[in-house]
């Protein structure tokens, strides 16, 4: 069984991952996976987190829109962008992961990726937003203003790199096969719901 988790920022996605992946005797994928791409791309790791957690501007995501749309235009391009080499490296690294079976992967859409499977559960996790800023200032040791500028711009940069490449909308129920509120059940709780759903499942 795969388990994908989706979160909103300061869900507390990672360390819930972390527990169900300990307790199904799972292999984790979580900071791997932007190591792998980065060597696969031959860049950095921040520089691969960078693209869905700070996103396109809104003229950047028209540009790319007139560049596909003008044959023109796009035919001065032909090398492929950073975005998309690092979507399809993402894309093919998840792929490869989960044909491993028994895996945990956090972030990176990848219930997007998989898709509705009979092997595949697919979570997301989410919280108030008071709540998630909050669990950010404590776990970051970060001013209460700082966590709510990052949790709202991770939160943009989220929804418009699930819009701009693969046309969905975040958080959206009809990816997901289970939808936890973590604030509303810990760490602990959430993982056992997880635990229990893959139960179901097997």
């Amino acid at each position: 069984m795969i388990v994908t988790i989706s979160n909103q920022y300061g869900a507390g996605a990672v360390a819930i991952g972390h527990r169900v992946a300990t307790l199904l005797g799972y292999a984790l994928v979580d900071r791997e996976l932007p190591i792998v791409v980065a060597k696969r791309m031959r860049t950095t790791p921040e520089e691969v987190e960078a693209v869905e957690d700070v996103g396109r501007s809104l003229g950047e995501r028209l540009l790319s829109s007139l560049e596909m749309s003008t044959p023109e235009v796009n035919a001065t391009h032909f090398a492929e962008s950073f975005d998309e080499e690092y979507l399809r490296e993402v894309q093919e690294a998840v792929r490869e992961y989960a044909a491993r079976g028994d895996t945990v992967v956090v972030g990176r859409a990848a219930a997007l990726i998989l898709g509705r499977r009979p092997d595949v559960l697919r979570v997301f996790m989410h919280a108030p937003r008071d709540w998630r800023i909050e669990n950010v200032a404590r776990d970051l040791a970060l001013e209460r203003a700082t966590a709510q500028a990052e949790v709202d711009r991770i939160d943009r940069a989220r929804k418009a790199h699930l819009r701009d490449w693969y046309d969905a909308e975040f958080g959206n129920p009809k990816h997901y096969d289970l939808s936890i509120d973590t604030a509303a059940f810990g760490v602990e709780g959430s993982a056992a719901l997880i635990v229990a759903a893959v139960a179901a499942r097997s």
